[in-house]
């Protein structure tokens, strides 16, 4: 495994002096910046960011044991970082299925037998999910209508309301709602 969170002092990128302004205000004697990632190291800033980026699944769990049992602390992150590595290695996976699904598809398209079949049924799926759109612009229009009327009617305990000014408005929810519904068929 390539991913490790532990520091390795033979390892030439790591010889860096800490240039860190706490450790400078602690008068810390000079050390090498990868102590601050060696949980083994009294250096440690602690598995707080690593806990916080990992997985929801394993998070309490970590933050449980990590409390419950601090001198479990590095063994805990290299748990962490291992499932960080897998996650990883699955998230590659992943996007070479996906790449080898797009690729097929494209080389099946030019395929003289199947090709035009192909198209064509992507051409009904496109305008399938085309009227879908539409209705559900057109639904939603519609329901606006009705929560306007129930907005209206939850404030028509007014003095001054008179059945001209309730059809008044009912025409103007109505006009709105038309033009909103022919809006959506017109995408």
């Amino acid at each position: 495994m390539s991913s490790t969170n532990q520091y390795d002092p033979g390892n030439p990128s790591h010889k860096i002096t800490c240039t860190r302004t706490k450790c400078a205000e602690l008068e810390r004697a000079p050390h090498p910046a990868g102590l601050h990632l060696d949980q083994r190291s009294e250096f440690y800033d602690g598995p707080g960011s690593q806990l916080a980026a990992t997985s929801m699944y394993v998070r309490d769990s970590a933050r449980k044991i990590i409390s419950d049992a601090p001198a479990l602390t590095p063994e805990v992150v290299d748990l962490l970082t291992y499932i960080g590595f897998l996650e990883d290695q699955a998230t590659h996976a992943r996007v070479d299925r996906d790449r080898g699904i797009r690729e097929a598809s494209a080389r099946a398209l030019d395929c003289d037998a199947h090709g035009e079949v192909i198209k064509s049924l992507e051409d009904q799926v496109h305008a399938f999910h085309e009227n879908w759109a539409r209705s559900e612009a057109g639904r939603l229009a519609v329901l606006g209508f009705l929560f306007t009327v129930d907005q209206f009617l939850e404030g028509t305990v007014r003095p001054d309301l008179t059945v001209a000014r309730i059809v008044a408005s009912l025409r103007d929810m109505a006009k709105k709602t038309h033009a909103a519904h022919d809006r959506a068929w017109k995408r």
